[in-house]
């Protein structure tokens, strides 16, 4: 199955799924480097259409906290613009498939989805 692999070349932990994905399941990907290109918003809107944008919000990052956004009730809309203002912002990395959508490096979840 082929998945869409959002991720950030300068992390460890995406780097790592990658190879996972890659040489454990042989998977096929598309990827999306957003460190390099970073999302528009209207891209960000397509990404997330269906889903709740606010789930992928990485509370980790430090931009998060430097903004002061844990508690904060933000509508969909702000978390996607939130997104596009920093891409720090979205949870890493994102393999999207079919209908599944899994944030952060989830092993067994990404085995049984692709596998």
């Amino acid at each position: 199955m082929k998945a869409r692999f959002i991720w950030k070349s300068t992390c460890s932990t995406c780097r790592n799924a990658r190879s996972f994905l890659r040489d454990e399941l042989h998977a096929e990907l598309d990827e999306r480097d957003y460190a390099k290109r970073p999302f528009s918003l209207a891209e960000l809107q397509e990404l997330f259409a269906g889903l709740e944008p606010r789930d992928y919000l990485n509370p980790k990052s430090p931009a998060f906290k430097a903004l002061g956004l844990k508690g904060k009730v933000l509508t969909p809309q702000q978390a996607l613009e939130l997104m596009a203002s920093d891409s720090n912002l979205i949870k890493r990395p994102l393999v999207m498939a079919g209908d599944t959508v899994i944030a952060g490096f989830d092993r067994e979840r990404l085995r049984s989805t692709l596998a």
